[in-house]
């Protein structure tokens, strides 16, 4: 079983409803590979997530946006040690709570831009990650992994709540750091990545409404914070029959201690000072176990069973559209001398949740219920050697 080794393929599906605004989480497994190794991959997933605005007659509207994802890394061999440098959409919070208008809601009557109905807010918010890795092998069984992570929001992000439209930019340095622990006759792997909590200190959000509701050039808002969170990841698997492999991973996110803070501006409209931007993430924890099978000497193939306990049937996070999720992938992969060919599916069941809001100046009763949502997504990865 010594040549067993069935990477599970990168789906960004299967961090299609993770816990805050994470997106994707580090995929350390280029790392592994024998020799000079690099990939790239792209996932294209499509929200099914929809709302009832409770208090107005409405249909449901969809709140989220459909995404696309690519993934770059890239590993290089020297001696016993290894550097590596990877890419990727590391957090979204790309919602469409501004497309839940409906008679009898209440628009900011100074400015029919804003016109909001929903207490889910409007937003365009991505942050990409550049990772540099180093991996040191003590011996053929430990080996230590050390590096930085650097998040970056990116250019033109922008949140519009019931206040107005903010922009928000800026970016940290997170340490990384890790170990591994392998028996290759058995396929045997298990590493823990740790990525400290660590806080955006250049976090900027400026709103482009003064007060009186008039527009105007943006104005830098006083108090705003963003924090990544502490996150530790559990990846593990091991031979456990000729050519069949066991894999899966505990991901856990402290985001109770990693919020979104915009404070309030007060554009002068009929509904007065309401919080632009106030999450409330909690804590996340999530395991997923699967199988891997060799069928020949090029092609394998995976199925994979993802779950994350829910936090309660309400919510008080705007940001906060599932009640937990389920999600199951399957896959194949094949290989052509030094060229692999991964593809996969994932198809994810997000919990039932209602969003209780009830900041000042939102007119009572405009909640938004999620209920029987679905999340898919596509993905594909072409790695080489050399």
């Amino acid at each position: 079983m010594k040549n067993l080794w069935v990477v599970p393929i990168l789906l960004a599906a299967s961090h299609a409803t993770a816990g805050g605004w994470e997106a994707s989480t580090l995929d350390t497994s280029f790392m592994y590979q024998n020799g000079n190794y690099g990939e790239v991959g792209n996932a294209s997933i499509t929200y099914n997530v929809r709302a009832n605005i409770q208090g107005v007659d409405t249909p449901k509207v969809k709140m989220a946006k459909n995404q696309n994802r690519t993934a770059l890394a890239f590993k290089s061999e020297f001696g016993d040690l290894a550097i590596g440098l990877a890419s990727y959409m590391s957090g979204a919070i790309q919602l469409s709570g501004g497309d839940a208008t409906a008679a009898g809601c209440i628009p900011d009557p100074t400015n029919a831009a804003i016109g909001l109905c929903s207490v889910v807010p409007s937003a365009d918010v991505t942050t990409n990650s550049l990772v540099l890795l180093g991996r040191y092998k003590m011996n053929d069984n430990l080996s230590f992994l050390a590096g930085a992570n650097r998040y970056e929001i990116a250019s033109g992000a922008t949140v519009t709540a019931l206040s107005g439209l903010y922009e928000v930019s800026g970016d940290a340095l997170v340490p990384t750091f890790g170990a591994a622990y392998e028996l290759s006759d058995i396929a045997l792997r298990a590493d823990l990545v740790i990525q400290s909590k660590t806080k955006i200190s250049n976090f900027k959000a400026q709103s482009s409404f003064a007060a009186g509701g008039v527009a105007t050039t943006l104005q830098d808002v006083s108090g705003e914070s963003m924090t990544i969170p502490q996150t530790m990841k559990l990846n593990f698997q091991s031979g456990i029959a000729e050519n069949t492999l066991m894999f899966g991973s505990i991901h856990q996110a402290n985001w109770k201690d990693a919020q979104i803070v915009i404070p309030e501006r007060d554009n002068g409209s009929a509904l007065g000072g309401v919080d632009a931007v106030g999450s409330s993430f909690a804590n996340r924890t999530t395991y997923s176990i699967g199988l891997g099978r060799k069928f020949t000497e090029q092609f394998s193939g995976l199925i994979s069973y993802t779950t994350e306990a829910g936090g309660g049937k309400t919510t008080s996070d705007p940001f906060t559209l599932r009640n937990g999720y389920q999600s199951l992938s399957f896959g194949g992969r094949y290989t052509v001398g030094n060229v692999t060919v991964s593809a996969g599916y994932n198809y994810t069941l997000p919990g039932d949740v209602d969003l209780a809001h009830a900041s000042g100046g939102v007119p009572s009763g405009l909640t938004a219920s999620y209920k029987n949502n679905n999340v898919s997504a596509l993905g594909l990865k072409v790695g080489f050697s050399f």
